[in-house]
């Protein structure tokens, strides 16, 4: 036979035949592969993604390949932004994707990899479906739930991580270990572990599962050497993890306010290990009762959810149990973030594998391929027609949540005027300068060498206690941008208070979108055209309620003692110049005395700057309050207090407006 031949039918080996249902499982995870492209793509342009993590890995990447640091991410830590990834994880499978940013040097590479890797999942969960089970259809309805999984599209959804590897290698790991090619197994399984060091702890659970399962089958002595060689990799992967990280940081184990409340009277200092949190348990077994305790309705119900999609099938399986059990364990009495015990960012998968693959293993275990001697054809119909019509409520369910969770997210793309000044505010800065941003800004100044950016204040003061302020050329934040219900430029704006508008001046603004620049005492230039300032309207979703209630879209307060605040808020951050505040209230008053004071206050503990007194208005009525700024204020209140008067005051928002055409333009302080 020749060479041609021989590859002509290899070829045909593994192509599946005409009709053959895996097109239809090829075809399906190709519409996830370019739908998810496009959407996450759409997604990325609207400034949706976050700089932890899609930005930091699109800085590691181009850091990277351009020979300017070691996957430094970016992100102001306690390690501080230089601080190379492998500082905080452990990481070999990442590297795969180097090279094919340095092909294409891109944001849309990460994305675009991400989807083709989780696509390729579904297939391989097919391969290992029909494999084990006696039915087609099964088989189908058992990929399609994987396939929808809400959980995978939520993870699907958080930006761009290594552990996206993890599917696609369990599923084809433990395909290999049904075919006993023992040595193919251990292959995938190393570079399980060596996708992330947390992998450590599921592995172990399933290798004693397979470890059951193999006496259970009389093959414990086959399989022991495969066995054996796979826990001295989990061993090894864990020593060259931490010298990995070593390596990359002082520091080593978790942060304490990512432990759950019930240890942290029993941590000293800022970080603290795993073994440590295992030995203060030991030493203290109430708090085993404590920390479980803690948010237990939540813990139970999205467990039930996670096990949903698999019909609790999965439940009985031992591959399940134990490799899910020590993240459980971790999830359930040693977290203090939910995120880990309701499944959300990238844990997903972790988890999802370990529960398809058992099952998979429990429906392997029901013979679906013949009738059993004393039955008729309507025990079998009845059998597949039920697990058949379960699953397809799951994969409508499971559909159905999934949109859900976008929308929740508000993972909506959008364009227009917002998008395009955040645009050319980023073509304001010079691409050499350094520049500080917020979390939804960075990634698409991640591939710039001097760029950094803060999306927790905590983590960056951590870094100030041990290290000098940053001072940066330039910030650039978007007030008005909000990325998952979160305004991100909140820590910017806390952690250079009292520079803006001083040392730092305004160097360009428009719509909400601040370009300050250090030292800059010269105009305000506007972003993509004149600067001006276009009115803003808060609404009751704005304002924080103290002595009101919300009635028929209106805030509704009583009169009384003089001083207490009916509202307060929105906290605006407002460029220098001379303004009106317009609040829409309905006042009436059973006596001269005014029933509300309103106020433009301003500073970190805001003070009035200008108030108007309202005793009774006819009906709905503008009432205005004139204040003005000599500098940049990020924390502007429009707000109403009570002014001693009896009587009911209605508020339905406020708008602000400049007086003159265009606000004072001068940068700084002056």
């Amino acid at each position: 036979m020749s060479t041609a031949d021989r590859v002509r039918t290899a070829v045909d080996r593994r192509v599946p035949d005409r009709g053959d249902p895996a097109w239809y499982v090829l075809g399906f995870a190709l519409l996830l592969f370019v739908g998810f492209s496009v959407y996450m793509s759409l997604l990325y342009r609207s400034y949706w993604l976050t700089g932890a993590d899609f930005g930091t890995y699109v800085h590691m990447f181009a850091q990277t390949v351009g020979g300017n640091g070691f996957l430094e991410q970016g992100k102001y830590t306690a390690r501080g932004p230089e601080s190379s990834y492998w500082g905080g994880h452990f990481t070999a499978t990442l590297l795969g994707f180097l090279p094919l940013y340095a092909l294409v040097e891109s944001p849309y590479t990460l994305i675009v990899s991400k989807a083709f890797v989780l696509a390729a999942s579904v297939p391989m969960c097919w391969k290992l479906a029909r494999d084990q089970l006696d039915s087609t259809w099964i088989a189908g309805l058992v990929t399609a739930s994987y396939a929808l999984n809400p959980f995978l599209w939520n993870a699907w959804l958080f930006d761009f991580q290594e552990q996206i590897l993890l599917p696609i290698l369990l599923f084809a790991g433990y395909y290999a270990y049904t075919k006993r090619r023992y040595v193919t197994f251990v292959v995938f399984l190393t570079l399980v572990l060596f996708t992330n060091e947390f992998t450590a702890i599921l592995v172990g659970g399933f290798l004693v599962a397979l470890a059951v399962i193999a006496y259970r089958g009389n093959r414990l002595r086959q399989e022991a050497p495969m066995l054996g060689v796979s826990a001295v990799i989990l061993v090894v992967s864990r020593i060259i993890a931490g010298w990995a990280i070593g390596v990359y940081t002082d520091s080593s184990g978790l942060p304490t306010d990512v432990v759950s409340p019930a240890f942290q009277a029993y941590i000293t200092g800022s970080r603290v290990t795993i073994g440590n949190l295992v030995g203060i348990l030991f030493a203290n077994p109430s708090l085993f009762v404590d920390a479980v305790a803690i948010d237990l309705f939540d813990k139970v119900v999205f467990l039930v959810l996670l096990l949903l999609p698999v019909l609790f099938l999965a439940v009985a399986d031992e591959v399940t149990v134990l490799s899910l059990v020590p993240f459980l364990g971790f999830a359930w009495v040693f977290a203090g973030r939910d995120v880990y015990y309701t499944f959300g960012a990238h844990y997903p998968f972790y988890l999802l594998p370990f529960v398809y693959i058992g099952a998979i293993r429990v429906l392997s275990r029901v013979d679906l391929s013949r009738r059993p001697e004393f039955d008729t054809d309507a025990w079998w119909n009845t059998t597949r027609g039920m697990l058949s019509g379960l699953f397809a409520v799951i994969l409508v369910v499971n559909l159905a949540v999934g949109v859900a969770m976008g929308a929740e997210k508000d993972a909506i793309p959008r364009g227009g005027d917002d998008v395009e000044t955040i645009n050319e505010a980023i073509e304001v800065v010079p691409e050499n300068a350094s520049l500080i941003t917020q979390n939804d800004i960075f990634p698409h100044v991640a591939t710039r060498d001097n760029v950094t950016f803060t999306a927790n204040r905590t983590l960056y003061y951590r870094y100030q206690r041990e290290n000098p302020p940053p001072q940066p050329e330039y910030i650039l934040m978007d007030t008005d941008l909000e990325t998952q219900g979160i305004e991100w430029s909140q820590p910017l704006r806390t952690i250079f208070e009292g520079q803006l508008g001083d040392e730092y001046g305004l160097y360009a603004y428009d719509d909400d979108v601040w370009v300050f620049r250090q030292g800059y005492t010269g105009t305000t230039r506007g972003i993509g055209g004149d600067y001006g300032f276009d009115p803003k309207t808060y609404e009751l979703s704005d304002i924080v309620r103290n002595e009101a209630i919300i009635i028929d879209g209106q805030l509704v307060g009583t009169g009384g003692q003089d001083g207490t605040y009916y509202w307060y808020g929105p906290g605006a951050m407002l460029p220098p110049g001379d303004y009106t505040a317009t609040f829409q209230v309905n006042a009436t008053s059973t006596g001269d005395q005014p029933v509300a004071t309103l106020e433009a206050a301003t500073g970190a503990t805001p003070r009035p700057i200008a108030s108007e007194n309202v005793t009774t208005t006819d009906g709905l009525t503008n009432v205005t309050v004139d204040f003005s700024l000599d500098s940049v204020e990020p924390n502007v209140e429009l707000r109403a207090k009570r002014a001693g008067g009896t009587g009911r005051l209605a508020f339905e928002n406020v708008t602000v407006s400049a007086r003159n055409d265009t606000p004072n333009a001068s940068a700084t302080r002056g």
